[in-house]
């Protein structure tokens, strides 16, 4: 079932986020209108890196041989933090060495404990 939905949620917020490109500007939309659209790009970076997490996990698979699958909730959560990683970036005024080392120290913090925790 989720394997359904998230495609279908993440292509309805691509659409949702080219319609507020469009046609709204920030002033319009206000507050609720920005998170909203963040939201929307969540959703879609969500949807993306869940099937880049199932392409990863089947090339390594057949890289070592032996490799044991990633449960659906594991590809779930390591998608959540990747996902995040750009939202983060987006949200930061400047982009430079430092904000994008910071960003990727959290992302891979956030690997590492999905790895070890969960």
């Amino acid at each position: 079932m989720r394997g359904r939905i998230i495609p279908i949620f993440s292509l309805l917020s691509l659409f949702g986020i080219l319609f507020m490109l469009n046609y709204t500007t920030p002033k319009e939309a206000g507050v609720l209108g920005v998170l909203v659209f963040f939201t929307m790009i969540f959703i879609a970076l969500f949807g993306l890196m869940v099937e880049l997490v199932k392409v990863f996990q089947k090339i390594l698979k057949e890289k070592n041989g032996k490799g044991g699958e990633i449960s659906k909730n594991k590809t779930y959560m390591y998608a959540t933090v990747v996902a995040f990683g750009p939202i983060i970036l987006l949200v930061t005024r400047s982009v430079n060495v430092l904000t994008l080392a910071l960003v990727g120290i959290f992302v891979f913090l956030g690997c590492f404990l999905i790895r070890k925790r969960a």
